[in-house]
């Protein structure tokens, strides 16, 4: 029986365009044109709309994708995925995470004992303007996110544990195209703040995975609730969207016993921005087992963590003011609390750490979703 066999390379970057560790692991055998299916990362800027250090990396990886694949530039989304989350405020190293699936012969699934890690990709249709931060982004992420999850072997949806999601964003252009074509847009406001176009192009995708998931029915979902209904989440997805982007881009990661890895992954949700005991809880549902806190041994094994950090609705933390909500860089400070978080835990800066959005059906309200590998 043939299963999957999956790895994990994280791989710091000097510049948004540095390919070198990349490059070392190709060269090495261990990531090769057959089986590379994802690049997912933080890249240094802004991680606003107009943020053209992602840009630039996503050009340059590009580039060396389809350098290894031996195909145009422009066709490499068809075989491999790319998230890349803008910003790295604080302690968040730039980094790029490769991951590779094998598939290999066993004598019988599950011979690793237990569930192990599996991976599954798809892209959606092209998401046109009118489109995002509404029903046309739900459905297209949804369909994407099935597929997904079909491509990694996962019936049951408890055994996803992570739905990472890039999404189109709205620029002026496209903008501009919406309406010439007489179309209206969710909003004209190109930030991250509450009313803005990154906030709801992040949310329609998190709701897109959560209605393939289960989590939340297509009855109760409309364009009406995005941003708006907070009773509507995923506990697992992690979106970002880009104006670079013109169609969705999903990776899922799960759980099966149909696997040869040596890695598993696991996720929890944090309670607030000091809750570090929720980074420990994803650590454990990982896999790793301890009482208070996690031991260099322990540590060892984690293979990488993906984190989220929204800016809650409310201005306090445990009853207590915080000014987070009127600070003018609040979107940089919110993920920058995010890493320094998830750091004090795991003792490194190489996590990704996506948010600094204020609310969001990524987790619950004031929650915030974590999911750990790690090796077994």
């Amino acid at each position: 029986m043939k299963v999957q066999r999956v790895e994990l390379y994280v791989c710091p970057m000097m510049a948004p365009n540095d390919t070198s560790r990349l490059q070392e692991l190709a060269d090495s055998g261990r990531v090769t044109a057959e089986n590379l299916v994802a690049l997912a990362g933080k890249t240094e800027g802004t991680g606003f709309h107009d943020d053209w250090g992602r840009v630039l990396a996503d050009i340059a990886l590009r580039a060396w994708t389809a350098e290894l694949l031996g195909i145009p530039a422009d066709e490499v989304a068809e075989r491999v995925t790319f998230v890349l989350s803008g910003g790295c405020p604080g302690v968040i190293t730039p980094h790029i995470t490769a991951v590779t699936r094998e598939w290999v012969e066993v004598p019988e699934a599950g011979g690793t004992g237990g569930k192990r890690l599996v991976v599954g990709i798809a892209g959606s249709e092209a998401i046109l303007p009118e489109e995002v931060g509404r029903m046309g982004m739900i459905r297209k992420v949804a369909e994407a996110a099935g597929r997904a999850m079909a491509d990694a072997g996962i019936a049951d949806p408890a055994d996803v544990h992570l739905a990472m999601v890039k999404v189109p964003g709205l620029t002026t252009a496209g903008i501009k195209d919406a309406e010439a074509r007489g179309h209206t847009v969710v909003t004209r406001d190109l930030t991250f703040g509450p009313e803005g176009a990154g906030a709801y192009a992040n949310d329609a995708a998190a709701l897109g995975a959560a209605m393939a998931l289960g989590e939340v029915p297509e009855g109760r979902l409309s364009d009406e609730a995005v941003r708006r209904d907070w009773d509507l989440y995923s506990s697992v997805a992690m979106t970002s969207s880009g104006g670079e982007k013109r169609h969705g881009e999903v990776l899922i990661f799960g759980n099966s016993a149909s696997s040869d890895s040596e890695l598993r992954i696991g996720h929890g949700v944090t309670k607030d921005f000091i809750d570090a005991e929720g980074v420990r809880g994803a650590l454990r549902s990982a896999g790793l087992e301890f009482d208070c806190l996690p031991s260099e041994d322990d540590l060892s094994r984690l293979v990488h963590v993906f984190a989220k950090s929204v800016i809650p609705g409310e201005d306090e933390v445990r009853g207590q003011h915080i000014t987070l909500l009127d600070d003018h860089d609040g979107y940089q400070i919110g993920k920058a609390l995010g890493g320094m978080l998830v750091a004090s835990v795991t003792g490194r800066t190489t996590n990704y750490v996506s948010g600094g959005e204020r609310n969001s059906h990524q987790g619950p309200p004031g929650g915030n979703i974590v999911a750990a590998v790690v090796r077994a």
